[in-house]
């Protein structure tokens, strides 16, 4: 779980309390709780957003909703007599107020969350295995393992509520090394033997290579996989797609032709 534990304050936001001598009254719920001592030199008040007042995302990169937050400021409120020794008073805490107070945007409490987010590498498995040559013209079974191909959550705790992001991966993109690229929906389907026919393709992830990898500088093909993430995010009031993120794993293929013996016949 991911902290921020800095101070923050919505501001340009009304702030209404009800003032009985210097008892405590409560502010507006659907933008802020909170409180006010007032006496003769004014009201001070102290208030803890408990909403945003809408539900716009803010853009991945920053943005100028403001978070949930708490803060406390000199305000001078307007007051109205609303009964014997009551009155009714309402003031605005803007920004001017706040002076130097650090002031967490949405944005940058979702990109926190974000940044807390450790998806696993992507475990490459193969059938044929990678530990072997592979012979050209039979189909080769590509998959990630289940235990790295797993939803991913991270949250961000600020005063009033809490931003949670999660990444889930979609899509694993193959480089073969032979200039072909597959991209699989899911992770691939894993060979079990005996189950499955080795002459028979990858019912939803493989690739048949139709050349050796001699030529290559190494003599093998570079393999590697891109596995994509749907990053989205969410609080108590909204929620939202980010950018997706992107994971990869690399392995190494000897691909070799097969060769027949011939008897010679005399």
């Amino acid at each position: 779980m991911l902290t921020r534990d800095r101070t923050v304050v919505v501001g340009g936001l009304a702030l209404g309390f009800v003032a009985a001598g210097g008892s405590l009254a409560w502010a507006d719920p659907d933008y802020f709780d909170g409180n006010a001592r007032c006496d003769a030199l004014g009201c001070e008040a102290q208030a803890e957003s408990g909403a945003h007042p809408s539900n716009a995302r803010p853009d991945a990169g920053g943005g100028a909703t403001s978070a949930p937050g708490t803060g406390a400021v000199q305000a001078a409120p307007t007051c109205e007599e609303t009964g014997l020794g009551t009155q009714e008073c309402e003031t605005l805490v803007g920004q001017e107020d706040l002076g130097d107070t650090a002031v967490i945007t949405a944005a940058s409490a979702i990109d926190a969350a974000r940044d807390a987010l450790r998806p696993p590498t992507p475990q490459i498995t193969t059938s044929p295995s990678t530990g072997q040559p592979v012979l050209v013209h039979v189909p080769v079974w590509l998959w990630v393992e289940e235990d790295t191909w797993r939803p991913e959550s991270a949250r961000a705790d600020v005063p009033g509520g809490s931003v949670e992001v999660t990444a889930t991966p979609t899509t694993a993109r193959w480089s073969m090394g032979d200039g072909t690229t597959v991209s699989c929906d899911g992770p691939g389907t894993p060979f079990v033997a005996g189950r499955h026919d080795p002459a028979a393709a990858s019912p939803d992830c493989g690739h048949t290579f139709t050349r050796p990898s001699t030529p290559e500088p190494e003599g093998v093909y570079d393999l590697e996989v891109a596995v994509v993430w749907e990053v989205e995010w969410s609080s108590a009031e909204s929620g939202g797609a980010l950018e997706p993120l992107v994971t990869t794993a690399a392995a190494e293929v000897d691909v070799v032709e097969s060769h027949g013996l011939v008897d010679r016949v005399p």
